[in-house]
């Protein structure tokens, strides 16, 4: 039986736990492959018909003036194999085609992380926040914000682990919040002091016991109520948009939209800036680390050889220097 490669693609995404965004990016390689117009079953692909139509990607986009064809073919090329791979895994075709190597490409996307001088910016910038319309929490919404940022500089959290901003996500709640020593999860043999951070990841819904450490401990202590329920949110003040209220923060703390190096465009900071921020920092702090607190999947080297991931992220989230403000001793109430 003959599968043609936008069937096998199609059941490829329904199986695999992807992002809208990286489900769009291969939905795109697709509409190549149909304008494309000379595509054979996956049973009788050849290394030649891959290669003719890479090389057709690429032509179109140096046609397009696109700034950087080989990342272009090279992405299409990912998507490409990605799929085959899987259709071998189900055994819909009995061995994949040869690829033809990638396209050197342009690498360099411009900054995608915020500088320390910036985060502490942030921070103190949250003073100058307006009340919402109709707030009635028990603290002004500059602090929420400001544990918030701590959150998300320690671990890297997805925007709906903080703010329930869509249906489907699962925000860190009074309950997922363990003050004493030992954690939650009985095969960590490690203890914290400070207590423990539950949460799910939004795209995989992987779920992760965290170390609290002092500085993270002092910002949600400063936003616990006198008598905390244990299905109400921790963290309020996101609203229905807030992407919207952080590029209006940035605004507060004068930082400058990042440069998109391939577009020559502005871009504004969005909340997941704030996750590679964590990866830069922590990768900087201890290699391979931000692996493992990100939770992405099994990376470099010295990741794959470490023995325990626990004891990894541990170690690097309780020993992450400190600076001042959201990297410091405690909040500025």
């Amino acid at each position: 039986m003959h599968t043609i490669l936008p069937v096998a693609a199609d059941s490829y995404l329904r199986a695999k736990p992807l992002s809208r965004g990286t489900r769009n990016e291969y939905r795109s390689t697709l509409r190549k492959w149909d304008q494309w117009g000379r595509g054979v079953p996956i049973q009788k692909l050849q290394r030649k018909h891959v290669r003719e139509f890479l090389d057709w990607v690429y032509e179109r986009a140096v046609a397009d003036h696109g700034t950087n064809p080989g990342r272009t073919a090279n992405k299409a090329r990912e998507h490409l194999r990605a799929v085959l791979s899987w259709a071998w895994e189900q055994e819909l075709l009995d061995s994949p085609p040869r690829f033809p190597k990638p396209r050197p490409q342009r690498d360099v996307a411009g900054r995608h992380y915020l500088t320390k001088t910036e985060l502490n910016a942030l921070y103190f910038a949250t003073h100058q926040m307006r009340r919402p319309r109709g707030w009635d929490a028990p603290f002004p919404v500059g602090r929420y914000w400001r544990a918030a940022l701590a959150v998300f500089f320690n671990y890297g959290v997805d925007t709906g682990t903080v703010w329930r901003s869509a249906p489907a996500h699962e925000p860190i709640l009074w309950r997922y919040v363990a003050w004493g020593k030992q954690s939650p999860d009985r095969e960590v043999k490690e203890s914290s002091r400070w207590g423990w951070l539950f949460y799910r990841r939004v795209k995989t819904g992987k779920a992760f016991y965290r170390p609290i450490n002092r500085v993270v401990h002092a910002h949600i202590k400063s936003i616990m109520p006198t008598d905390p329920r244990p299905d109400e949110p921790v963290f309020r003040g996101g609203g229905a948009r807030p992407n919207a209220r952080f590029q209006r923060l940035c605004e507060l703390a004068g930082i400058k939209p990042r440069a998109n190096v391939e577009t020559g465009r502005d871009e504004p900071w969005e909340l997941k800036d704030l996750r590679k921020t964590c990866a830069t920092y922590y990768d900087a702090h201890m290699p391979e680390s931000s692996v493992e607190i990100l939770g992405h999947s099994v990376g470099g080297i010295t990741y794959r050889h470490y023995a325990h991931r626990a004891p990894l992220a541990f170690k690097a989230i309780m020993t992450l220097p400190a600076a001042h403000g959201v990297l410091g001793a405690g909040p500025r109430i």
